[in-house]
């Protein structure tokens, strides 16, 4: 592929990513093949530019959120995001969030690697934990071997399809805890961390503000002064969310040919009056949640 042909196959399957070729070639600069291993997309690439870069404009582009896990295969990658500066050889692993800036490395090098993408939502559901984001797992690491068993293989979907998010959030473990909001710096980290708290913790059908507040060590104020300064508030944000959630099963479920139940998935993301979770599925999506189940089976990857 020329440079042209493969940075617009990363903004057609990725998102806003925007790719620089290198000073001296446009030409014949790698190649890109998407895949489906139970209904999650992975992207092979290969490429000799000078870096690929996620910045702000193209987050709030962007409609789907997705843990990125980078799996490099060949070459080096050098990635700045979320703090840290990471240099992925062959073997290493890496979760990038796409909410967040990234800086993707290569400098001209050749290079390989596989991104395989995870909705964020299903990544985060119901984690007691953080998953590490920006920093480098190793080939050695004990589970390196099964992960890489597990997503050469494409599965028939059944009830355990849900194994590789568990699995890859086990391997992606935090394990440090928090001592709460009040630990962040800034306002913008603080949010963040009650944003992602919200989501670890949707399928709680009771969970409430309070609970929230116990969770992140704020009070209750505090909370709906930090949604409101957001532009929006906890009722609508945990609503949102829990219907972006479901959202993301159906896509899923669509792409792997599965017939998915659509009250199960609505009670599996928190909601106990089926009314209300449609109600509000039309309201966010402007279809009902059958309707759009159906458009997402008509997708079909390229050829």
């Amino acid at each position: 592929m020329d440079f042209d042909e493969w940075s617009q196959c990363v903004l057609t399957n990725c998102g806003h990513y925007y790719s620089t070729p290198t000073s001296s070639a446009r030409a014949g600069i790698g190649d890109f093949r998407l895949r489906r291993v139970q209904g999650i997309e992975v992207a092979e690439m290969s490429c000799r530019i000078d870096r690929i870069e996620r910045q702000r404009a193209g987050i709030r582009r962007d409609d789907n959120e997705f843990l990125f896990l980078l799996l490099q295969k060949t070459g080096e990658m050098g990635i700045r995001h979320n703090g840290h500066d990471t240099l992925l050889r062959p073997g290493d692993g890496l979760l990038m969030d796409s909410t967040r800036t990234a800086e993707l490395l290569f400098e001209g090098r050749d290079a390989s690697f596989a991104s395989v993408h995870l909705p964020r939502a299903i990544c985060l559901e119901g984690r007691a934990e953080s998953l590490i984001v920006g920093r480098r797992v190793e080939r050695s690491h004990p589970l390196h071997a099964s992960l890489m068993n597990l997503l050469a293989e494409d599965s028939a979907p059944d009830g355990s399809s849900d194994y590789l998010f568990d699995f890859i959030a086990l391997m992606f473990r935090d394990g440090r805890g928090s001592a709460g909001a009040a630990g962040f710096r800034d306002r913008r980290g603080r949010y963040r961390f009650v944003r992602e708290t919200v989501e670890r913790n949707l399928s709680d059908p009771e969970f409430s503000i309070e609970a929230l507040a116990a969770l992140v060590h704020m009070s209750r104020r505090q909370l709906q002064r930090e949604f409101r300064d957001n532009g929006t508030t906890f009722t609508r944000f945990l609503l949102e969310r829990r219907l972006t959630l479901v959202a993301s099963h159906l896509r899923r479920m669509a792409r792997m040919g599965a017939r998915p139940s659509i009250s199960g998935l609505a009670y599996r993301a928190g909601f106990s009056d089926l009314s209300h979770f449609n109600r509000g599925f039309r309201q966010l999506f402007e279809m009902p949640p059958g309707d759009f189940y159906a458009r997402s089976a008509q997708y079909r990857l390229p050829h």
